[in-house]
C-alpha cells in the first residue's frame, strides 16, 4: 500500500531472508491490527515526539491499524506501573504489536517490563525503537523477549512491518532486525529519512486524557497555568560533542547534506496555528536537537511566528550563535527562555574530553546577552565524566555563580554506547559491566549522590563527588528563579523542580548482586527508600513534580 519507504537506499548484497523461518509474517491477515506504543518516563514527562510521529503516519496511510498509547509513567502512579500491573493493562489492550520507544539508560529498567509483557502474552510481539536499538543494536536484540528492533528513523520502518505482519508485504523488513524462529537475527540498514515534507506533522491526540490535556504533564520547564505543547521544527544536529548520542547517528548518516532537517518555515508556523486553535495552546517548547542547527530558517521562522503566533517559547541553542542581534530577535518574537550546555566550566576539559570549543568569556557574553534581551537563561551542566577531576568540577560551579542564570540545572554523566566519550570510559577502565543502578537526571530525593562509573579518587574521589553536588544543589536551590509574565503583567515563578530519580533495585541482595529483583517489589524505577520518613519524602517529590507542570 505503502511505497515511500522503498525510495530509501538498502543494501542490494544482503543475504537471502528466509521468511519461513519468520514467526511474524501474515500473523494479522485480517480485520483491525492493533499497535500499541509505550515508552519509560522516570522524570514525569508524559510526550514522546517519535510516538507522535510515527502514529501520525501510520494513522494517515494505514488506515486498518488502530493506535494506542499506555507508557510507563512511575511518578504518575507508582503500584499501577509495576511490571505486572504494566503488562496486565496492556493485555486488556488486545496488541498485536507493542513498539517501545526506550532512551539508552532506561534499557535495564525496562527489562523486567519485557519479560513481564511476553510471560502474560506470549504472541505478543515486542518491538523497540529509540536511541537504544539504534545505538546498541545487539544488547538490545540479545534480550530473550525482544523480537524486533528498529535500528533508524521509525515511521517507514514502522509502515513495512504492519504490511508484513498482515502479509500484503514479504519480508525482510527494511529499517528493523528480526529474530527468527531458529534464534538468528536478520539485519538490515537503518531508515534515514532526508525529507520531512513527506511525513505528517506529528499526532498529539494519542497522547491526550480524558478527552484533553488537562491531566497530562506534557511539559519539564513551562509556566504553570498554561497548555505548554513541546514541537520539533527539524531532525539533526551538526555538532560532535562526544557525550551526545546523535554523535555516532551522526557518524553514520549516509548523506551528511541531509542530516539536518528542517520543515518549511511556512508550513511549520501553519502547524503551529492549527495546534494553538485546537489545544487552546498558551506556550511551546521547541524540542530539536539543537533550534538552531540552520541559521536560514530561524531567521524566516522567528520573523513569520512573531506576525502569526503571539505566543511564548523556549528553545534549546549553543553560546556560539547567542549574539546580541540574535537574541533580540528571538525576544521580538516571543522567546521566554533559552536552554544551553555549558556541560563544564574548565575551558580545556569541555574542548578536549566533550568536543565543546567555545570559551568560557564566549557563555559570559551569551548569557549577557540573553539577559539584556529579557531573555531567562537556563543551563544544562554535566558532573561525574571520564576523567573529569574535583576541581574541574567546581570550575563548572564557579562558572553558573559567574552567569547566575534563571535556572542551573546538572545532572550526572550517563555512559552511552557508540559516543566518544563511552570509549573513552571504556579505555580508562570506567565502566561498570551492566550497570543497572544509574543515577538520572540531577540529584536523588535523599540527597545522596553516586558516581555511574568506577571511582578515579586521584581525581574525583566519591566523598569530593557527594560534596561538590551538595555545592550545587545548594546553588540551584537559592538562585533558580525562573518566572514568566502573563498577559495581564503578572510575574510569577515557573516552578521548575530538580526531579532524580535512582534506578535502583529492590531489595538488599538485588542491589548486592547488581541485578533488579521480581517484578512486583516495589523497586524498578522507585527513588530507594530506607525508611517511612524517606517514603514520605518520595510523596512529596511526585507532588512537586506533577503539580507544577500539569496543565490546568
Amino acid at each position: 500500500m505503502n511505497s515511500k519507504a522503498d525510495v530509501i537506499a538498502v543494501s542490494t548484497d544482503r543475504p537471502y531472508y528466509p521468511q519461513d523461518k519468520s514467526r511474524w509474517f501474515g500473523k494479522c491477515e485480517s480485520g483491525k491490527l492493533r499497535v500499541v506504543f509505550g515508552f519509560y518516563s522516570p522524570d514525569g514527562n508524559e510526550v514522546s515526539m517519535p510516538v507522535a510521529s510515527i502514529s501520525a503516519y501510520l494513522k494517515r496511510d494505514f488506515p486498518w491499524v488502530d493506535v494506542a498509547l499506555y507508557p510507563i509513567l512511575i511518578l504518575r502512579d507508582e503500584q499501577a506501573y509495576t511490571p505486572e500491573n504494566y503488562a496486565r493493562a496492556v493485555r486488556e489492550l488486545n496488541p498485536d504489536v507493542i513498539a517501545l520507544s526506550v532512551m539508552s539508560p532506561h534499557w535495564f529498567p525496562m527489562e523486567p517490563y519485557l519479560a513481564e509483557l511476553k510471560k502474560q502474552m506470549p504472541e505478543l510481539m515486542i518491538v523497540i525503537g529509540g536511541y537504544q536499538a539504534m545505538l546498541s543494536q545487539q544488547q538490545t536484540i540479545d534480550n530473550p523477549h525482544v523480537d524486533v528492533i528498529c535500528v533508524g528513523d521509525g515511521e517507514y520502518a514502522m509502515g513495512n512491518l504492519v504490511q508484513f505482519l498482515r502479509g500484503s508485504k514479504p519480508g525482510p523488513v527494511d529499517g528493523m532486525w528480526e529474530k527468527l524462529s531458529d534464534g538468528s537475527v536478520y539485519q538490515t540498514e537503518p531508515h534515514q529519512i532526508g525529507n520531512l515534507a513527506a511525513l505528517p506533522f506529528p499526532d498529539y491526540d494519542i497522547f491526550q486524557r480524558n478527552g484533553g490535556f488537562r491531566e497530562v504533564n506534557t511539559s519539564i520547564f513551562g509556566p504553570k497555568g498554561k497548555l505548554v505543547l513541546p514541537v520539533m521544527t527539524g531532525r539533526g544536529c551538526p555538532y560532535r560533542c562526544s557525550y551526545c548520542c546523535n554523535t555516532p547517528v551522526l557518524a553514520g548518516w549516509r548523506n551528511k547534506k541531509e542530516f539536518l532537517r528542517k520543515y518549511d518555515p511556512e508550513a511549520m508556523v501553519s502547524e503551529l496555528e492549527r495546534l494553538r486553535d485546537r489545544y487552546d495552546v498558551g506556550y511551546f517548547e521547541f524540542w530539536d536537537e539543537l533550534f538552531l542547527s540552520n541559521l536560514k530558517f530561524v531567521r524566516a521562522f522567528f520573523e513569520i511566528y512573531k506576525q502569526r503566533i503571539h505566543l511564548p517559547f523556549a528553545i534549546n541553542s549553543r553560546v556560539e550563535v547567542m549574539s546580541k542581534e540574535f537574541c533580540r530577535t528571538a525576544a521580538e518574537a516571543g522567546c521566554h527562555t533559552i536552554w544551553f550546555g555549558i556541560e563544564s566550566g574548565d575551558e580545556k576539559y569541555r574542548a578536549e574530553m566533550l568536543g565543546r570549543k567555545m570559551k568560557n568569556q564566549q557563555i559570559i557574553d551569551a548569557a549577557e546577552n540573553c539577559r539584556q534581551a529579557g531573555i531567562n537563561r537556563l543551563t544544562f551542566n554535566i558532573v561525574g565524566m571520564p576523567l573529569e577531576t574535583a576541581a574541574n568540577m567546581r570550575e563548572t560551579l564557579l562558572l553558573n555563580q559567574r552567569i547566575a542564570p534563571e535556572h542551573f540545572f546538572f545532572f550526572p554523566y550517563i555512559p552511552l554506547r557508540g559516543t566518544p566519550l563511552y570509549e573513552v570510559a571504556e579505555r580508562e577502565g570506567l565502566l561498570i559491566e551492566n550497570k543497572k543502578n544509574l543515577h538520572y537526571l540531577s540529584a536523588v530525593n535523599d540527597r545522596q549522590f553516586t558516581l555511574n562509573m568506577k571511582e578515579r579518587p586521584e581525581l574525583l574521589s566519591a566523598a569530593d563527588y557527594q560534596e561538590i553536588c551538595l555545592e550545587m544543589l545548594a546553588f540551584q536551590e537559592r538562585n533558580n528563579r525562573l518566572s514568566y509574565t502573563d498577559e495581564d503583567g503578572v510575574d510569577t515563578p515557573v516552578a521548575v523542580v530538580d526531579k532524580s530519580l535512582e534506578l535502583s533495585a529492590a531489595s538488599a541482595e538485588a542491589s548486592a548482586n547488581d541485578e533488579f529483583s521480581s517484578p512486583g517489589t516495589g523497586s524498578v524505577g522507585n527513588i530507594e527508600t530506607d525508611s517511612a520518613v524517606a517514603a514520605d519524602s518520595k510523596r512529596s517529590l511526585v507532588s512537586r513534580v506533577l503539580g507544577p507542570f500539569r496543565s490546568p
